[in-house]
């Protein structure tokens, strides 16, 4: 498990290091899968991600049920997720609003990586 922002970035950072792809603009990328959100306390927002990683060239949004604005969804996609992961990840952030209105900050953030 992995821990606020300086543990988690060094911690991908090491990982993408490590596994490269055989292409030059090849990278280890997220792919989400599940997302589900909730209220956290009174003002919070609470966000679970999981997923895969991958070796590719753009991150996705596309789990079943999922679509993300100007993001394109699996059917319009090619790509054989299973044949080209890496590894599982989950992920929470607890997000408190911030000074401004519709300005949110991460409070709290939890990364859990499984490789396969």
């Amino acid at each position: 498990m992995y821990v606020g922002q300086n543990d988690i970035f060094d911690s991908l950072s090491n990982i993408r290091k490590k596994l490269k792809g055989d292409k030059p603009r090849e990278k280890i990328v997220h792919v989400v899968e599940k997302l589900h959100c909730r209220v956290n306390g009174e003002t919070g927002v609470a966000i679970r991600v999981s997923g895969s990683f991958i070796v590719g060239n753009q991150f996705l949004v596309c789990g079943d049920g999922i679509k993300a604005e100007g993001m394109p969804s699996m059917d319009e996609l090619s790509i054989d997720i299973p044949s080209k992961r890496v590894g599982h990840f989950r992920e929470q952030f607890i997000m408190q609003p911030g000074n401004l209105m519709s300005c949110y900050y991460i409070s709290k953030q939890d990364l859990y990586i499984i490789q396969s």
